[in-house]
């Protein structure tokens, strides 16, 4: 980490060039595309979609021309594959608040032949990327050199002090880029682009180092970014940073993230386009993931964001429907204490969930019609139960229906009996269970700890049984 070269950007950046009557004036020069079509893409949120076209005309040239100008962003200028022989298809431009520019271009190379007329601070970022190129190749080169040599020739000492010097180079290049462009734009995004340096511990040897250096990360990982300059929205590298932020820079656990989360979304509160941005960025993001867990993440932002009545751009079918499934959710997430439940046995007997004093209970709530209970309910006994029974797991198997003889003759045609196997049913519906656990679709499994909380839930058998192998079988 620490003799990597502060990043590598092949990025364009433009300035104004003439006053033109349109906002947007972006002339292209392709003598090589006569007659071809080109595109202008834009990236948002993460995804490229195309914003316009033009075809290069018999003399070679083509503008991109509009009144009301792009917001301001990173962009992206593709050309077909079948148009060139070259690999290099693309090349991001910045559009600041000025739009207006031209790019000569020479599809044999893209990059290292482009040209910018009229706009000084384009050409110095254009040197600026020219320069990591070179320092790239320098690097490669250094760590090359230093493989190829015999162990007992190679000087680990000198090789880190040369890189240790690329790496100054790069940094001071940068540093002056940034003090020349401060509040431009161009400075924002080429600083945001840049990773955050290393803590207090970079090559952390123990646990406390390593503990120290990931808060330290944590902490700082946003930085270089003005989390409230909505402009970041339409790079190609932001949205990624916020999804890379929580998957490598903050604490598994799901309560983790999602006080995270919200914490993220509390620091774009002051531009109302990026505090709905990253709401909404972070919401479908925990509620698309398949990882248990994440829903703790948009459910810990329903709370501190919906129900304060500050999500005003939603209409209210969005809002029906994620209050919905927050009910069904809210009181089963992972990491809570699961709710106690006061329940009866065949012969009438109460068995309250709480009661229950094995190392792991699996509540299971089902129905003894359910094709899928059908299937699964044996499975769990036989490759479940019978395997952790004697380990310490009760199996807490809860009949949801109202059916007594449907649900006995279930138990002995299964033959579902055991010491750890309690066979239970809510007949009067005291407990109101459907209030505390997810039984819109059956079976529903909830493996709690020794403290009843949570651990995981809706788990297949074959998930289930990877758990819990890994439960009992940890070290102490």
């Amino acid at each position: 980490m620490k003799y990597a070269l502060l990043g590598l950007l092949s990025l364009v950046f433009s300035f104004p060039l003439q006053a033109t009557n349109d906002s947007v004036h972006i002339k292209i020069i392709a003598n090589q595309l006569k007659g071809k079509e080109i595109f202008l893409c834009s990236y948002f949120d993460g995804q490229v979609y195309k914003k316009d076209s033009l075809y290069i005309s018999s003399e070679g040239t083509g503008v991109f021309s509009k009144k009301e100008k792009y917001p301001e962003g990173e962009y992206l200028i593709y050309i077909l594959k079948d148009t060139i022989k070259s690999n290099d298809r693309s090349f991001s431009i910045l559009l600041a608040d000025e739009q207006t520019f031209s790019i000569t271009v020479d599809t044999t190379d893209l990059f290292g032949k482009i040209q910018i007329s009229g706009a000084k601070q384009m050409e110095a970022l254009l040197n600026y990327s020219k320069f990591l190129q070179m320092k790239q190749k320098e690097r490669t080169q250094l760590i090359s050199d230093f493989m190829a040599l015999p162990e007992n020739l190679r000087d680990t000492a000198k090789v880190e002090s040369q890189l240790d010097v690329l790496n100054k180079e790069v940094q001071r290049y940068q540093e002056n880029l940034n003090d020349e462009y401060k509040g431009k734009w161009v400075a924002s995004f080429l600083r945001g682009a840049q990773p955050v340096m290393t803590g207090p511990y970079p090559m952390p040897a123990t646990q406390e180092e390593y503990e120290k250096e990931f808060r330290y990360q944590k902490e700082h990982f946003f930085d270089n970014i003005d989390l409230q300059d909505r402009r970041f929205w339409w790079t190609s590298y932001f949205p990624q940073k916020v999804i890379d932020y929580l998957e490598n820079h903050v604490e598994a656990d799901p309560d983790s993230l999602a006080n995270a989360a919200s914490q993220l979304v509390a620091k774009t509160r002051g531009d109302s386009i990026c505090f709905q941005l990253m709401l909404n960025k972070l919401v479908n993001y925990s509620i698309s993931s398949k990882i248990m867990g994440r829903e703790n993440i948009w459910m810990k932002l329903v709370e501190d964001y919906y129900h304060k009545g500050l999500v005003t751009w939603a209409d209210s079918t969005h809002l029906r429907s994620i209050e919905t499934e927050y009910q069904w959710l809210h009181n089963n997430r992972i990491g809570m204490k699961a709710h106690d439940l006061e329940l009866q046995n065949l012969a009438g007997e109460s068995v309250r969930l709480y009661q229950l004093g094995e190392k792991y209970t699996l509540l299971y709530l089902y129905e003894p019609s359910c094709g899928h209970c059908i299937e699964i309910t044996p499975k769990l006994y036989e490759q479940i139960y019978k395997k952790y029974a004697d380990k310490g797991l009760d199996i807490v198997a809860m009949c949801i229906i109202q059916d007594k003889k449907e649900w006995a003759d279930f138990i002995e045609k299964n033959n579902l009996t055991g010491t750890n196997w309690h066979n239970v049913w809510d007949p009067s519906a005291g407990s109101s269970f459907w209030q505390y656990y997810d039984t819109r679709s059956t079976p529903s499994i909830y493996l709690l700890d020794e403290n009843k909380k949570i651990i995981a839930k809706k788990l297949d058998i074959e998930n289930l049984n990877k758990i819990l192998d890994s439960l009992f079988n940890k070290p102490n």
